[in-house]
């Protein structure tokens, strides 16, 4: 990949809007979705899967086996994406969301929220989303796993 500042954001945003595609498919058809993930190959070729089970324990699954992947140099970014519930600044009760973590392999990660609701069987997002920068998993150095380091998937349990 480029050491183009602008062609890593590209990247992060193409991992970000096909996650929440593939999400988005997935609501509208179930009503639900398992925990997903998509794998950038060196060439660009996309990887895309499912996890076989839900929740934190799904998502932790992915998790490892990409991280297998990025040891091994197999991938050059990766994002994983998940149905969580969110409570937003301000409100009293939690809310339905997508959740996609992109990673790229120079340790650039992002952490996206997308707020949505099924309206008569329409789903609809509400606008903005909430991104905040995260320290990498996928593509982390070993010597990140010193205690203290605050880990995103953690905060799924």
């Amino acid at each position: 990949m480029s050491k183009d500042p602008h062609a890593k954001r590209f990247e992060v945003q193409r991992l970000v809007e096909r996650s929440l595609d593939l999400a988005r498919n997935a609501l509208l058809q179930q009503g639900s979705f398992l925990p997903g993930f998509i794998a950038v190959q060196p060439n660009g070729m996309y990887n895309v899967g499912v996890a076989a089970q839900g929740g934190a324990q799904g998502s932790n699954l992915l998790i490892m086996a990409l991280k297998q992947k990025a040891s091994a140099k197999q991938i050059r970014a990766a994002a994983v994406y998940r149905d969580v519930r969110v409570r937003p600044e301000g409100a009293s009760e939690d809310v339905d969301a997508i959740q996609v973590v992109a990673e790229l392999a120079s340790g650039e990660s992002y952490n996206v929220f997308q707020v949505y609701r099924m309206d008569e069987e329409r789903l609809v997002f509400e606008e903005g989303r909430e991104v905040e920068r995260v320290p990498p998993v996928i593509f982390a150095e070993s010597d990140r796993s010193e205690a203290g380091t605050k880990r995103w998937w953690e905060f799924w349990k």
